[in-house]
């Protein structure tokens, strides 16, 4: 059985638990508020529709929504708003795919996580209400800023475990505990708490609260936005500022500890007559698969940056350039062994890739000098026949300062 099944039978088995959960707890379809229920999953099924600014759409509203039912409703009206939230959620992405979701497993998933978590913060209610349905006292406000809490930290943890057992992917790559993915999920579970807070007093105060919504919700486009002025538009990869900024980083974080720190600049090989035969979508379908073995074949703290033109840089902290080597002469060989397609032919086209390596032997050079030296390594392997890997030496400087490589 796949990781993905495997996720999908545990939501599931968590799904029938919350619901037997949810009735146990409140028997009695009576106790549900039903104008509130009502003004609830409009809200939670609308906010599924809000336009997003980035790609992501995991900050998405809804949050806000779900944690004033968990405050407001009775356990099984609060699982009816995250069922009914879902069903919209995977309407959307149904139209949006043709009715084909590629990741089918996510949905009773993210179900049984937000109704366990709701249905905690309605436990978690009950220490610091001394009377039920009480929001307003400060007992009330601080259980419903430790729920708050509670719900955050437990929601990243799960989506985190998620990532990871699906995909493989680290903590740190998923940055489910980044402090500012953190706080603004927190901030919507506070304006959730405002909501319900509002919601009991008149329902129509439940507007105003739309407003600062709003500007949280475009909020979340600007740390991708200043993420994208540092990608190169075509290959996805970082871009040549941003690599250097890095390397004055780390170079500076390596000199101080005397740890080690690797450059590998590369280049595609022939590039412009991949152009000249076949065109340069061609060359572009080349250059993005060449970009895309490179960024899936490194550490998750290595800085893999298009240059400029057909060249590529790496920084690699923590490793040596022999350390380094190894992994690049299987990049390499990957990128050998690839057939790349392209819109303007039929023929899968070939192509190669030489590198360079050069290491800061200590600390003793500087950042620039140390990729001068890579990018020398590299202009070696190509001079000596290209599609090598060469580890920088005072040989090939000589060598150049004699004129002997052109």
């Amino acid at each position: 059985m796949s990781i993905q099944a495997r996720v999908f039978l545990a939501s599931l088995i968590l799904i029938g638990f919350g619901l037997g959960a949810a009735i146990l707890l409140s028997p009695d379809p009576g106790q549900i508020d039903w104008p509130v229920f009502l003004i609830l999953a409009l809200l939670a099924v609308g906010s599924q529709y809000i336009p997003s600014e980035t790609p992501s759409r995991n900050d998405h509203p809804g949050q806000m929504f779900y944690f004033a039912g968990a405050l407001l409703l009775p356990p099984q009206g609060f699982v009816a708003l995250v069922l009914l939230a879902h069903l919209a959620e995977w309407a959307r992405d149904s139209v949006a795919r043709s009715g084909r979701l590629a990741d089918w497993y996510v949905q009773p998933f993210n179900i049984s996580m937000h109704i366990l978590l709701g249905l905690l913060v309605g436990r978690v209610m009950i220490y610091f209400q001394t009377v039920p349905q009480d929001l307003i006292s400060v007992w009330a406000v601080c259980g419903a800023l430790l729920a708050a809490a509670i719900y955050t930290l437990l929601n990243h943890a799960l989506v985190g475990m998620a990532q990871f057992l699906v995909h493989g992917e680290t903590w740190q790559k998923t940055g489910v505990f980044k402090a500012g993915n953190l706080g603004v999920d927190f901030a919507l579970l506070a304006m959730g708490y405002l909501a319900a807070v509002l919601l009991q007093v008149n329902a129509w105060l439940i507007v105003p609260v739309l407003a600062p919504l709003y500007l949280l919700r475009r909020s979340l486009s600007i740390p991708w936005l200043k993420q994208q002025i540092n990608r190169d538009s075509k290959t996805g990869l970082w871009n040549g500022d941003y690599f250097l900024q890095a390397l004055e980083i780390e170079h500076s974080r390596s000199d101080r500890y005397q740890r080690p720190l690797t450059i590998v600049m590369a280049d595609l090989d022939f590039l412009r007559d991949i152009n000249n035969a076949y065109g340069h979508l061609a060359g572009d379908a080349v250059l993005v698969g060449a970009a895309h073995i490179l960024s899936t074949q490194f550490r998750d703290y290595d800085v893999v940056a298009r240059f400029g033109g057909e060249e590529f840089a790496i920084l690699l902290p923590e490793a040596s350039p022999q350390e380094a080597y190894v992994r690049v002469e299987a990049i390499r060989l990957a990128i050998e062994q690839a057939a790349f397609e392209a819109p303007t032919t039929q023929v899968k086209i070939k192509a190669t890739m030489s590198f360079g390596i050069a290491g800061n032997n200590g600390g003793r050079y500087e950042p620039r000098e140390i990729v001068h030296r890579a990018d020398v390594a590299a202009y070696v392997a190509k001079i000596e026949g290209r599609n090598q890997t060469r580890i920088y030496s005072e040989d090939m400087a000589d060598a150049l300062g004699r004129g002997a490589v052109e």
